[in-house]
């Protein structure tokens, strides 16, 4: 068969680009840290280890960022 083997990728096909200097927002920077610090902590990898008190600040920081978003998207004041 003559199918050819190196076909070039179709012009859409790549990512688009992102601006060098974009940041996550802060309700993904705070979930990115709780993730991080449960992917690497012992304790937290430990079912039986109880409750890890790093994590929880991280969990309590990110819950928090969230609820003020969606009171900001809700059109609440603090």
């Amino acid at each position: 068969m003559d199918e050819p083997t190196n076909q070039p990728a179709p012009a859409d096909s790549r990512p688009p680009l992102v601006a060098a200097n974009t940041r996550l927002t802060p309700v993904q920077e705070a979930w990115g840290a709780y993730a991080r610090h449960q992917l690497h902590c012992r304790r937290c990898s430990d079912l039986d280890a109880g409750l890890c008190p790093t994590a929880d600040q991280l969990r309590q920081e990110w819950e928090s960022l969230t609820q003020d978003a969606f009171r900001r998207l809700a059109g609440e004041t603090a």
